[in-house]
């Protein structure tokens, strides 16, 4: 019994997906382009190179890869490496970065690192006080009735601006003022409005600080508990703005990347034109290049060792020097895609591993379901390599399918036919 191999790409919500059906193995993967910084992690760490940077300006266009789905091996490597979590991979896969936001126990669950998360990594979820009244006191006229009157005091020598008060109650609300590394509070005070208060005294159970004082006769004796939860999702890029932001010391920071950064900052003061430019301001995810009083600036406590702003640079002011990455796994290509990504370097030869070897290695678990159908490994591999070459036969036809290179074609035909050349000449090793 031989197995099919079966390949095909789409484009869904601005996403590309491939996908990879081996008998009853399939395999998909997403990628996002709104993500990507350009750090070209996926690029050298892929064992089969079938991944190439399609420049900055195809970044900027929201087509920064181009990604040869028949020379995939659907390994998942560039899911599981990718610092800007840019990719998605089914089905799941126990290798990962190691690094991530995590909630401590002082975490008050308010509102300031949802706020400052450049990524949208962290979700919320609310209890209002609309809730409360409908739930546990009912539509009462004690507490529904129009023309409530009673006095509400904000302490703002307690006041930590957290916000925790505005998603519990829409009398509150946080007025928003720029952020910045210097200064990552979301919100410069917290305002009160009195024509939406029914004066029910919850709010003083929300606050973590026990700034909100309430004198009413219509407050109300009910024991409100936690009615927010904050939750750091996969999605998290290890910038670190929460930990910078947050006056509870209630996140901690794991980080997979260690380096350093040199900053050529007396060439930058001659050279570097970040007005017209900002090709570093707009690469970094972790917003640890910045603005403000009229300089470009820049925070190493936000830095994570991504590259994206060293490659950008067109003046080769910046220096990032990539020491370790940590992940949870001890795959031999693992190590081998790492030490890739530290010395910036492709797989040799079109492959370091091997389709061979990154297809026996992905479907391991696998390997005895294909094997009780009378399937060997190597005959698995010899269907891909055929699969690869029957589709080479007519290679521009089928690369023109795809309607990320067709994009690629229309934006810029001089980096697709660089592209097309470099598929012919895989087809032909």
């Amino acid at each position: 019994m031989r197995l099919e191999i079966v390949r095909d790409a789409d484009v869904e919500d601005s996403k590309l997906v491939f996908r990879q059906r081996v008998g009853d193995d399939e395999r998909v993967l997403v990628f996002n382009p709104e993500r990507c910084s350009g750090c070209m992690f996926c690029v050298y760490a892929c064992p089969v190179n079938a991944i190439e940077f399609a420049g900055y300006e195809m970044l900027l266009a929201g087509m920064p890869l181009v990604i040869d789905h028949t020379a995939c091996c659907f390994c998942g490597i560039c899911y599981a490496l990718c610092p800007d979590r840019a990719f998605d991979f089914k089905p799941e896969v126990d290798f990962r970065l190691v690094g991530g936001a995590r909630k401590l126990e002082g975490c008050v669950n308010c509102r300031i690192c949802y706020e400052v998360c450049p990524v949208k990594a962290i979700n919320v979820k609310v209890r209002s006080v609309d809730e409360f009244h409908a739930r546990e006191l009912g539509e009462s006229e004690e507490i529904k009735g129009p023309a409530k009157r009673g006095k509400l005091r904000i302490d703002t020598s307690r006041c930590k601006l957290c916000g925790k008060c505005t998603l519990f109650c829409d009398a509150f609300v946080g007025v928003e003022k720029s952020m910045s590394p210097s200064s990552p509070s979301p919100f410069s005070e917290i305002l009160f409005r009195e024509e939406r208060c029914d004066y029910c005294g919850l709010c003083e159970q929300v606050c973590p600080n026990s700034a909100i004082e309430v004198e009413s006769e219509f407050k109300v004796d009910v024991e409100v508990g936690e009615v927010v939860e904050v939750e750091v999702t996969e999605k998290c890029v290890e910038c670190g703005l929460c930990v910078k932001a947050c006056p509870y010391d209630g996140v901690r920071l794991e980080r997979s990347f260690s380096g350093e950064v040199v900053v050529h900052w007396e060439r930058l003061e001659r050279t570097c034109d970040w007005e017209s430019c900002r090709l570093c301001i707009n690469v970094c995810r972790s917003k640890a290049w910045y603005v403000e009083e009229g300089k470009l600036r820049f925070e190493p406590e936000l830095c994570r060792f991504c590259r994206a702003c060293m490659y950008a640079c067109p003046e080769r002011l910046i220096e990032v020097r990539l020491f370790d990455v940590r992940v949870n796994c001890g795959w031999e290509g693992w190590r081998k895609a790492v030490q890739r990504v530290l010395r910036e370097e492709k797989a040799s030869k079109g492959r370091e591993i091997g389709v061979e070897a990154a297809l026996n290695e992905s479907l391991e678990e696998r390997e005895e379901s294909y094997e009780r159908n009378s399937e060997t490994v190597e005959e698995a591999q010899n269907a891909m390599l055929k699969e690869r070459l029957k589709g080479r036969l007519k290679a521009l036809e089928e690369v023109l399918k795809n309607s990320a290179y067709r994009r690629l074609f229309e934006l810029n035909p001089e980096k697709f036919l660089e592209v097309f050349e470099t598929l012919e000449c895989r087809s032909k090793r």
